[in-house]
């Protein structure tokens, strides 16, 4: 009889055996399928192949022995093994989920000093402004230098704006699409906006930003730079020039232009900002009648005035706006740059949107030298509104005889003081209506013109706070911002003691230690 029991439970056993096997082999298949699909994140013939094979797998064991299965099912294995299952199809799809909010929703932390690994914040603006589709082609070779930071940099690109659609291309790989573009050279960047096409050498994020500007914008924002009475030379670069901010506004994609105002009769009719950069002479009645038809008519002017520049204050053309320009210097003897109570350092922003993006950053000033401070003036103007931008400290004051030197008497001013101001007239009226460039008038003041020259204005945020200004005045908000960063190498310069220690600890302290250790320890084993 028992001889006859153990032959009955042989069978019952190697079907039990078998139709486990099957089941295993079904979640197994099953879980192979999600992981195929949770690495390629779609669904393609593979994953379909592994479920269905797993899911026939599951449905032939339950049809087989369905007795068995259920006692499978039943058994104590089963029960740890579905829990261990559980526990791997959990683990699976919190995977998947992560993996899936990950490419939803984007987010990287670049620990370096400069955050040169970060797109800028005016670079992030425009591409969060794109309208249509832009396409990004970089011709590099893996094999030579740059291919790595250009595939950084394209990445970013993509994270950015989903109208980006960029790539790498290998010539060598991929000829056909390089013949396409008429590409002849390694390190050449297409950039393609609807029929418009740009080709870059060895780009830069600010090549790359500027050309989706150029090929994106409708209309290309011109900007007037006044000459004639002494102020700072557009084509200049010397330290007194304005060769740099004309290279950083033309790299926006504006149009620079001088205006020889002596002797017109009026400023021109596309003019969309207009600016008056430290003149040395007086505006003659006729030129500053022509100024104030601009503004009148609803036009921006960045107006710059040095202190006692010859007696040159613009107060005709000023003081109707709301400004009165103070003489004097004002001198900062707590919150300066060069170390002279001449130079004024500005680390606390009024809320503008010119000024916005630097009271969102950390630690950033803008430096002046020689700077000259408004006060209101009475109007009747009823649509008019002036706001301060620029304010010093109360420590402050006006030194009324500035030799290079400054001796603060009693009798002398003490702020805080305006150096920085914007005027508007009106409200953005309704479109069409009319009137409307009278309604949109807008003017920055500031008390010096220095700050934006070449020897000063890589100084804190000068060179943003010029063309933020002109952002504004044009109404290009979306240019408003801190500008693209340039890369900057940092260095280790050691001492030659220090060269000496480092040799001594990488070459000779270290190398003599693991020796030393190895010796003992093969002592003590001995």
């Amino acid at each position: 009889m028992a001889e006859e029991r153990e032959t009955n439970q042989q069978p019952a056993q190697k079907g039990e055996s078998f139709v486990g096997m099957l089941v295993s082999a079904g979640v197994g298949l099953l879980l192979a399928g999600a992981a195929v699909l949770m690495i390629r994140h779609r669904l393609w013939w593979p994953v379909y192949a592994l479920w269905g094979a797993g899911g026939a797998a599951l449905i032939a064991s339950a049809a087989l022995r369905p007795r068995q299965i259920i006692a499978v099912l039943s058994g104590r294995g089963v029960r740890y093994g579905s829990n261990t299952a559980l526990l791997v199809i959990l683990v699976i799809a919190i995977a998947v989920l992560a993996n899936y909010l990950a490419g939803r929703h984007h987010k990287r932390f670049d620990l370096t000093r400069t955050q040169v690994n970060t797109l800028s914040p005016q670079t992030k603006k425009i591409l969060r402004g794109l309208k249509q589709p832009v396409r990004i082609f970089a011709f590099y070779s893996q094999t030579a230098g740059g291919y790595q930071e250009m595939q950084d940099l394209l990445q970013e690109y993509r994270y950015g704006s989903r109208e980006v659609k960029a790539q790498m291309v290998d010539p060598e790989a991929n000829p056909g699409l390089a013949r396409q573009y008429g590409v002849t050279s390694y390190s050449t960047t297409i950039v393609e906006a609807g029929n418009q096409r740009e080709e870059l050498y060895a780009a830069s994020e600010q090549e790359i930003t500027r050309t989706l500007l150029k090929l994106t914008q409708a209309k290309r924002k011109k900007v007037y730079f006044v000459q004639g009475h002494g102020e700072h030379d557009l084509d200049s670069g010397e330290p007194d020039g304005y060769g740099t901010i004309k290279g950083a506004l033309t790299a926006l994609n504006y149009a620079v232009e001088k205006l020889m105002l002596p002797g017109k009769a009026q400023i021109p009719a596309d003019c969309d900002a207009l600016v008056i950069a430290g003149p040395k002479t007086p505006y003659d009645p006729r030129e500053t009648a022509a100024v104030q038809v601009y503004l009148n008519s609803g036009g921006k002017a960045l107006i710059m005035v040095d202190p006692d520049a010859q007696g040159i204050s613009l107060a005709e053309l000023l003081e109707p706006w709301g400004l009165k320009p103070l003489p004097h210097v004002v001198v900062e003897p707590n919150f300066n740059f060069f170390g002279d109570a001449s130079s004024v350092t500005i680390m606390d922003f009024a809320y503008h949107d010119i000024t916005r993006p630097f009271i969102r950053g950390r630690a950033l000033i803008a430096v002046f030298v020689l700077v000259r401070a408004f006060e209101r003036t009475e109007t009747t103007e009823p649509q008019l509104s002036v706001q301060d931008l620029l304010r010093t400290s109360g420590e402050s004051w006006l030194e009324t005889n500035f030799r290079g030197t400054i001796n603060r008497s009693s009798a002398e001013k003490r702020g805080p003081f305006t150096i920085g101001a914007v005027v508007t007239r009106g409200a953005s009226p309704e479109p069409g209506a009319e009137g409307s460039r009278q309604a949109r008038t807008r003017m920055v003041v500031l008390g010096d013109s220095d700050f934006a020259a070449n020897g000063i204005v890589a100084n804190g945020v000068n060179k943003d706070l010029f063309v933020n200004s002109v952002g504004w005045l044009a109404e290009s908000e979306e240019l408003i911002s801190i500008q693209p960063k340039e890369p900057e190498r940092s260095p280790v310069l050691l001492t030659a003691l220090q060269q000496r220690i480092v040799f001594f600890l990488c070459l000779i302290a270290v190398p003599l230690a693991a020796i030393v250790v190895g010796t003992v320890v093969w002592w003590r084993r001995r």
